[in-house]
């Protein structure tokens, strides 16, 4: 008679595969927020190219609701607030978040408090730019695009330079 080997104590048991994708999907989902911040739609988007199914996306999702991990409100308030400090206007900010799947009524209450004194934030952009205010059209036409590129409304930035260039 032989001796049949006793099974390996440390080995884990195998998953069936519904369980296995979800904990596939569950492992990547945490490794792209353990980079940054993510919104749910970026999170939805990339499951969805990895090939996991729409009800483990949904489950997935859930979780990371559940926990608190995911928040496209905290998600929004982040990126406006960092879009600020960088020297972004509002117009940017918008349309990074637009594009990251965050409803527009989040952006819009996200970028309230960074963006509530615009001008201020601009003038301070351009003055880390230029010296002086341009006093050429030519100057003052460069200092437009300038800012209109950094993502300020066209409001502030003819606001600033006190007439359309």
């Amino acid at each position: 008679m032989k001796a049949v080997a006793p099974a390996n104590p440390r080995k884990p048991k195998s998953r069936s595969s519904a369980s296995d994708a979800a904990a596939r999907a569950w492992d990547q989902a945490i490794r792209w927020l353990a980079a940054h911040d993510r919104s749910v739609e970026e999170i939805r988007i990339r499951l969805t190219a990895a090939g996991v199914a729409p009800s483990v996306i949904r489950a997935t999702v859930a979780r990371l609701h559940r926990l608190h991990y995911v928040d496209d409100r905290r998600f929004a308030q982040s990126a406006a607030e960092q879009a600020a400090r960088r020297g972004h206007g509002s117009a940017y900010a918008r349309a990074q978040l637009a594009a990251k799947g965050v409803a527009d009524a989040l952006i819009d209450e996200a970028l309230s408090a960074p963006f509530a004194d615009e001008l201020e934030l601009a003038r301070a952009v351009l003055a880390r730019r230029y010296a002086t205010l341009p006093e050429r059209p030519a100057e003052r036409a460069k200092a437009a695009r300038f800012l209109l590129r950094r993502g300020f409304p066209e409001s502030v930035v003819f606001a600033i330079l006190d007439e359309p260039c």
